[in-house]
């Protein structure tokens, strides 16, 4: 066989292998994005902040509907300046997917109910804050059964995808 037609076939081969790896990427994404959408997990948020004398122990619920609306629920306890308070808010807001895996949330609607006794101003600076004038963006990456969710820099805690 000439060096020419070597060439040719190595070319082809190559051209052939960058297609299917691209097309494997592409499928991927595709997948993930059908993961987020449409879907609903559950997670357990653990923090403290020293410099603030704030603690937080919540359970929480996320779902993202395919409507590119989504609910936010959490429960649990908060300790402030050594007070105990509890938590039971809710969430609801519109988003629009970003790139990559950034989500921009907007006409964020926070729900209290009546047993919620936790302080707006520390739970809208430390955990969830709802500027209603800039909406909030958030990352959500989808691998095996959960979700990683986090603010632009760093993820914030592993939400595990409910069985449907």
């Amino acid at each position: 066989m000439k060096l020419k037609n070597k060439k040719i076939i190595i070319s082809l081969l190559m051209a052939l292998i960058i297609v299917t790896l691209a097309t494997l990427w592409v499928l991927s994404l595709q997948e993930q994005k059908q993961r987020l959408f449409g879907s609903d997990c559950s997670a357990t948020l653990a923090m403290r902040d020293k410099s603030a004398n704030f603690a937080a122990n919540l359970n929480i619920y996320l779902n993202m509907r395919e409507d590119r609306t989504g609910y936010l629920d959490m429960t649990g306890t908060v300790n402030s300046g050594g007070v105990d308070e509890r938590a039971a808010r809710s969430y609801s807001f519109d988003y629009v997917l970003q790139s990559g895996n950034t989500l921009h949330l907007t006409n964020i609607v926070l729900d209290k109910r009546t047993a919620d006794t936790a302080n707006d101003g520390l739970m809208d600076k430390l955990i969830f804050s709802i500027d209603s004038r800039t909406g909030r963006y958030v990352k959500i990456a989808a691998f095996n059964n959960a979700w990683t969710i986090g603010n632009l820099y760093s993820p914030l805690f592993v939400c595990v995808i409910n069985a449907s």
